[in-house]
């Protein structure tokens, strides 16, 4: 962690937490006092106090009258042991084939009458429909031409000075020259693979991984190589290294790997927030591999129990990255308006792989949001956002606590819209599917973030909103989960009775 960026109190909570998460101290023990707090880590009693008050916005401790603080009783966190990740020393680069499982589960969320926990969708009701209409309708009275003209790369200028001011706050200090708007953060990627790889190349991929990212993949005939997303910490650096040496010196018809596509800040679909002194460790890494790095930061600004964290790109060489991200999961996800960000030499050619797809996006769409962004509205509604989701996610995590079977987890962000649940091993998900299916409840099946036969025992749910609805289909999931463990328990014990 660079100390000198980050406040005493928040390295304090950091420390606390990080105790917690080890297990040093459980859930509804007593932590130091206030004072005890100022006396080990030699800091002032308000620091102390501060940083208290920092873990009770994180859900982490909750204080009691009279009695101190103490670790915040709930649902079990999300651990590496129960999750089967690639095997490293396999980590060679493989083909991506089309997944019709991804296509059906996206197919089937969409249904109307379907409850739809798949898509990572902002909340409809929270997003500033009327005020972004509004704004958009008098963008287009005041300047028609520029709403019906086309909005050719890199786009408009008002729009890219906005977006500049957004990815200096993740600490990517770039000229509005340097930003090329796209369709969405999906086109982004999209460009940024195909302005740095040629078919056959390999790229490495977060596994478990976006779904779509996967499908990109083969799109563009690229290979992709795992490394094991950690659902507290994201890609760590040793294994990450392991897996571009091993891909280095396979030989054969394995290229080395030529970029690598990871999300640092609220990984998709575990939730991690990979810190700072990891992300400073894989951006030296990647530069000394000569590895682009594509960084996918759409949720970075969607941090509601830590401060916006900053992006990997900022400690990156900005001739070898292109940070991707978009509108689409803050305020306006049918605009599809999105950005990448990269080097003086490698945007031009991301210009260039623009023109020849896309060519341009929504005039309309990009006078809106500039006016949005630019009048303090974005701002104001991130606030709002950020405390719904915060308490959105705290919602289902305790639902899925009291209505899973015993021995389930979930992860704990501090920012994004997603959870990721770990159902005991020997759990089949796909059964579960197929079952919720049946009652037009979707979710999103843990084998559909992964090229193996990974998370067979996980899912991810869209934590976005909360309802009646949406919270009797978690119960409903958690039970049918139970049904199928008590059968698979029942099944044992035939067997074994069968064997005896």
């Amino acid at each position: 962690m660079d100390t000198r960026r980050t406040p005493l109190y928040e390295q304090v909570a950091d420390r606390v937490e990080e105790m917690v998460v080890q297990g040093v101290y459980e859930p509804g023990e007593r932590l130091p006092s206030i004072r005890e707090l100022h006396a080990l880590f030699s800091v002032s009693v308000n620091t102390a106090r501060e940083a208290y008050q920092l873990l009770e916005s994180r859900g982490v401790v909750e204080p009691r009258n009279h009695s101190g603080h103490y670790v915040l009783q709930g649902p079990p966190l999300c651990t590496d042991c129960d999750m089967d990740f690639p095997d490293l020393p396999a980590a060679l680069p493989r083909d991506v084939a089309p997944d019709s499982l991804t296509r059906q589960v996206l197919a089937e969320g969409a249904q109307p009458g379907w409850v739809n926990l798949t898509t990572a969708e902002p909340a409809a009701r929270l997003l500033p429909t009327k005020r972004l209409g509004d704004l958009t309708a008098r963008a287009v009275r005041r300047d028609p031409a520029a709403a019906m003209r086309y909005s050719l790369p890199p786009g408009s200028e008002p729009l890219r000075q906005e977006i500049a001011k957004r990815v200096f706050r993740g600490g990517v200090a770039v000229s509005p020259e340097q930003v090329l708007v796209t369709a969405g953060c999906q086109e982004a990627v999209f460009l940024a693979l195909m302005t740095v790889c040629k078919p056959g190349d390999s790229v490495v991929i977060e596994s478990p991984g976006f779904f779509l990212f996967y499908q990109l993949l083969e799109r563009l005939g690229l290979r992709a190589v795992e490394v094991p997303s950690r659902p507290v910490t994201g890609v760590d650096p040793d294994e990450l290294e392991f897996v571009l040496r091993r891909a280095t010196t396979a030989g054969g018809e394995h290229k080395p790997v030529r970029a690598a596509v990871l999300i640092p800040n609220f990984s998709n679909p575990v939730g991690a927030l990979m810190p700072d002194e990891n992300k400073q460790r894989i951006a030296a890494m990647l530069d000394r591999y000569g590895v682009y790095l594509i960084e996918d930061d759409m949720y970075g600004e969607m941090a509601w129990n830590v401060e916006r964290p900053r992006s990997m790109t900022s400690w990156a060489n900005p001739e070898r990255t292109l940070l991707c991200a978009s509108f689409s999961k803050t305020i306006a996800p049918g605009y599809r308006i999105g950005y990448l960000v990269s080097g003086k030499e490698l945007f031009q050619r991301a210009v260039h792989s623009k023109l020849v797809t896309s060519a341009a996006v929504s005039g309309p769409a990009a006078l809106g949001i500039t006016a949005f962004v630019a009048g303090g509205g974005y701002d104001r509604w991130l606030r709002t956002a950020r405390s719904h989701y915060r308490e959105t996610v705290t919602k289902m995590r305790q639902v899925i606590h009291e209505s899973f079977p015993e021995g389930t987890r979930s992860s704990r962000p501090a920012g994004g819209l997603v959870l990721w649940v770990v159902l005991p091993q020997g759990f089949d998900v796909i059964d579960l599917y197929n079952r919720a299916r049946e009652e037009r409840i979707a979710f999103a099946p843990g084998p559909i973030f992964s090229l193996g036969d990974c998370y067979r025992n996980c899912l991810r749910l869209n934590a976005a909103n909360w309802s009646a609805e949406i919270e009797r289909a978690v119960q409903r999931i958690g039970e049918l989960a139970g049904e199928l463990s008590q059968a698979r328990r029942a099944r044992s014990r035939n067997r074994r009775a069968v064997s005896a």
